[in-house]
């Protein structure tokens, strides 16, 4: 039988990569930069030597979520033990990889609720991916934690605004990295020297048409978000009239009590060569301070089945409701009119932001003409300055209801298993 085992095969290593890899002996090593420059390959490789040469027992690796670390770390990570002879074991259930002799505890770091987990905690070193995505509560009692004698962090991470605190009171901290605290590692898209040059050609290419993911993706500079959040969005290019075939189709919602709610009917194109295409067919707008009347979720559910009834969609079609809509939820599979499947969508409001700014970027979401709220919202959606001036990447809360119902219909399915009209089709 064969192994069913991956293997790790390992490249062309910058002089960048080998700096880090046998000098980062700080307390917390930083490497940032842009996107596929080889960060977190390097950052995997120096955690595996530093895992075999630490004298303690008990470790930390975080991501953003458990999936986002399996995904962007632990996969390779694994493949790397299969080549260099490393015996491990990675128990899904409880959360840890046992290394050798080591244990390893593998964390999420998405809210604020996973800083009393660490406050728990004495580990021998902390290996953390995408930290300018984690609380900063968080964070700090991670650091806090690896207090035992040679403990190091090593923390990866693409660019966010300059005020963010990873940014102010650590790789800019000229006292702390005086003082060897701090070590930092600038890594660009020339630190990989594995990349295609056609593949970078492309990846530039991509990024061009967005000004903010070119100055922190491609030239890795903490830069603040600036304007609109959609200004690549452009009425002549992104608005469309006539019908269109699709292979999916679900509704999707923004959600107020007292002020607007939103529906929208999602098509998806699928298979095409540049991925998915989604196109809004039609939206419900009510404004309950325009109106001057509250709705009432049973006239929300009405709203439902009329669009579920217009466009034919039945179980194999779904309902994606903000998490936020619990008694709306409740009221829709109360009511025996509503034929689909309903899903509560978790929002991430930068990566959703981010994931619809490069579908307009690549010409891959439209917004029928008729949606007229969708539209002039799409170019009055802005960032939040004085977010930023705290660090964050966030929204303004002004004409952003047509936004956030877009962002279930396009990345609830991601995050759902659903069934395609042509799977549908099938099964008759």
């Amino acid at each position: 039988m064969l192994s069913s085992k991956q293997y790790w095969e390992w490249g062309e290593t910058s002089p960048k990569s080998k700096d880090f890899f046998y000098n980062s002996d700080a307390w917390i090593n930083i490497a940032d930069g842009a996107v596929r420059s080889s960060k977190t390959v390097t950052c995997s490789a120096t955690w595996l030597k530093f895992l075999s040469e630490s004298p303690h027992d008990e470790f930390l690796m975080s991501g953003k979520t458990i999936s986002t670390l399996k995904r962007n770390v632990l996969n390779n990570f694994f493949k790397m033990m299969n080549t260099e002879g490393i015996w491990y074991h990675h128990d899904r259930y409880e959360n840890i990889l046992y290394v050798e002799d080591k244990t390893v505890y593998l964390m999420g770091f998405n809210d604020e609720g996973a800083t009393d987990v660490v406050a728990g905690m004495t580990v021998g070193g902390w290996y953390g991916d995408e930290v300018t995505r984690n609380p900063k509560s968080t964070i700090e009692m991670a650091i806090s934690r690896c207090s035992l004698p040679g403990a190091r962090i090593f923390l990866n991470m693409n660019p966010s605004s300059p005020y963010h605190f990873l940014f102010t009171d650590y790789i800019n901290n000229k006292e702390l990295i005086r003082a060897g605290t701090v070590k930092v590692w600038h890594f660009r898209l020339e630190d990989n020297p594995n990349l295609p040059k056609q593949y970078v050609d492309e990846l530039i290419r991509v990024n061009k048409k967005n000004p903010l993911f070119y100055k922190r993706n491609i030239l890795g500079q903490w830069v603040i978000a600036e304007g609109a959040i959609y200004d690549m969005f452009d009425v002549d290019k992104h608005v469309y009239n006539l019908p269109v075939k699709v292979d999916d189709i679900n509704i999707c919602c923004d959600y107020g009590v007292s002020t607007v709610t939103t529906f929208g009917v999602m098509g998806i194109q699928k298979g095409l060569d540049d991925g998915n295409v989604y196109r809004l067919l039609e939206e419900t707008y009510y404004d309950a301070e325009v109106k001057g009347v509250t709705q009432s979720d049973t006239d929300r559910v009405n709203d439902i089945v009329k669009l579920q009834d217009k466009y034919h969609l039945n179980r194999y079609n779904t309902l994606f409701l903000p998490h936020d809509a619990a008694s709306l939820k409740a009221a829709c599979k109360k009511d025996k009119r509503v034929k689909m499947k309903v899903r509560t969508y978790a929002p991430d409001t930068f990566e959703d932001i981010t994931t619809i700014q490069n579908l307009f970027a690549n010409n891959r979401f439209f917004i029928h003409s008729s949606c007229k709220n969708s539209i002039e919202q799409a170019q009055a959606y802005c960032w939040d300055t004085r977010a930023q001036q705290r660090g964050e990447d966030k929204p303004l809360k002004v004409d952003d209801h047509c936004p956030d119902m877009w962002r279930g219909g396009i990345l609830g399915p991601r995050r759902n298993k659903g069934t395609s009209l042509r799977k549908r089709k099938r099964r008759k």
